[in-house]
């Protein structure tokens, strides 16, 4: 081990004397930059990862968290709302576990593994709705908005005698603790749908609340849902009214941009329903005929009790023979098809009761040949669809006035040369900073074997040019030494080829 250090200590040291002092700049900037690199990926991985432990609902609560997760030796910290308490991943198993024996937490809450096949039905009953209600809590604090939840159930047992009382339905109720941005309707929407779905209790039971305002209350109405509702009745007005505008305004901006204006009102009529009737056959239909055959014989019991002995005779009949008596019976069982079908009848969306039209016009438009006032009007209401029948005179209401003029339309040129050099000169500089980074550290890395060539070329041209016979010994002599050097240089392993061939002319 210690001759492999040696040698890679000599080659290390072999290489770094052959480079420059560009390529030595290079390499020593590369190195403090790995050096570096590697240092924050070891500082980044040994920091600690903190995960959500308790939230609890009372500063009391906290306090006492607190003390237990000190006492168990668990470091904490609070989250960024201040109502949490973080602990490291690698304590969160130690810390849960003290919460659990200070009382802070339900012990429902432990893993299902723990109970034991020996534990009556009850007891497992418990430990598994237990065990839903924290998955349902689980799954609502996942939601956005939402920083706690707390979700009670009861199923109570079914009686056959009051099946359908609601004192025996399945509840449950689901408090939130929300952040100060989050609408509390669309997350208790979102809560009351996971909590119906993970208790399998319909959502129509499922009330919801919030935990810091108690008046919030959410509960789902079927009728509301369907659009049966109030708002969402005055919804589809607003709506079809705004639709109806939009459609005539297009239209007049078309002939005259920007001189009439109208507004649609729509009133529907509430009073709508679809009704559902089964449908029976005039004639009765068969839907199955069945028959049944019963057949009797007394002939065999008749001569069994003639030939026992033990069977008393009466005097009146002495011994004539008796007669075979058999009887036939037929049963026939039809069934009948009650009704062959549903019909629907009613009204599949609400009428419209009636139209309020308002028009305005500018008075200006009054002086252009071939305007009518009339014509604008009856235009108006045939695209809007008023009835004659169905809607009054009164409804529709015209009126001139005098429109603002119209504010000159300003068409802002586009970007001259030196805003757009401005935007982009930046960006194209440091590209080209790059490339030319780039191409000096190519050049700085050239190999060194193509260098080590070029300049024995270069040496063995102006050796060539120089004829050594008629150079003085002494020059001779420093021309050589300098070959050598060079030689030993350019391969370190030319010394000991050397070395070897002058002891053996010395042996020999």
């Amino acid at each position: 081990m210690r001759q492999f250090l040696t040698e890679l200590q000599k080659n290390l040291s072999g290489i770094w004397s052959r480079l420059d002092g560009g390529q030595r700049l290079i390499v020593a900037s590369v190195m403090l930059a790995a050096v570096v690199g590697l240092s924050a990926i070891l500082w980044f991985a040994g920091q600690p990862s903190y995960v959500t432990v308790l939230e609890p609902a009372t500063s009391e609560d906290m306090r006492n968290a607190k003390r237990v997760l000190s006492q168990a030796g668990v470091p904490t910290i609070p989250d960024e709302t201040g109502r949490g308490l973080l602990v490291d991943r690698t304590h969160y198993g130690m810390a849960r576990n003290a919460l659990i024996e200070g009382g802070l937490l339900d012990k429902s809450q432990r893993s299902l593994l723990d109970s034991s096949l020996v534990e009556d039905s009850d007891t497992k009953r418990f430990k598994l709705e237990a065990a839903t209600r924290a998955q349902a809590e689980s799954a609502i604090a996942a939601l956005a908005g939402v920083q706690g939840a707390t979700v009670t159930a009861s199923k109570p047992k079914r009686s056959v005698f009051r099946d359908r009382d609601n004192e025996t339905a399945p509840q449950a109720t689901v408090a939130l603790r929300l952040r100060p941005e989050a609408s509390f309707e669309a997350v208790a929407r979102s809560a009351s749908s996971l909590a119906s779905s993970q208790l399998g209790i319909p959502m129509t039971n499922v009330e919801v609340f919030d935990a810091a305002n108690p008046a919030q209350r959410w509960r789902y109405d079927p009728d509301r849902e369907a659009g049966g509702g109030s708002a969402e009745f005055l919804a589809m007005e607003r709506r079809l009214a705004a639709e109806r505008t939009a459609k005539a305004q297009d239209a007049l901006d078309a002939i005259h941009p920007g001189k009439i204006k109208v507004t649609v009102g729509v009133e529907l009529d509430p009073q709508w329903e679809i009704t559902s009737q089964r449908v029976l056959s005039p004639e009765p239909i068969v839907m199955s005929d069945s028959m049944t055959k019963d057949t009797s014989d007394n002939s065999e019991s008749s001569s069994t009790a003639a030939g026992d002995p033990s069977v008393a005779t009466p005097s009146n009949v002495g011994t004539q023979p008796r007669t075979a008596n058999s009887t036939k019976k037929e049963t026939r069982d039809r069934t009948y098809m009650s009704d062959i079908g549903e019909r629907r009848s009613g009204k599949l969306a609400p009428e419209v009761k009636r139209l309020s039209v308002a028009l305005i016009y500018d008075r200006a438009l009054e002086q252009l040949p071939g305007f009518d006032k009339q014509n604008l009007v009856n235009v108006v209401k045939s695209i809007v669809g008023w009835d004659p029948a169905r809607d009054q005179d009164v409804a529709f209401s015209s009126m001139a006035g005098d429109f603002a003029p119209e504010e000159p339309i300003v068409v802002e040129s586009g970007p001259t040369f030196a805003d757009t050099a401005k935007q982009w000169g930046p960006t194209i500089g440091q590209l080209v900073g790059v490339v030319l980074v780039i191409m000096f550290l190519k050049s700085m890395l050239k190999p060194q074997g193509a260098r080590a060539a070029v300049a024995s070329a270069e040496q063995s041209l102006a050796v060539s040019t120089v004829d050594e016979s008629k150079l003085p010994p002494e020059e001779q002599q420093k021309r050589m030494r300098r070959e050598i050097e060079r030689t030993i240089v350019n391969d370190p392993a030319a010394l000991a080829k050397m070395l070897e061939s002058w002891l053996a002319e010395q042996k020999a």
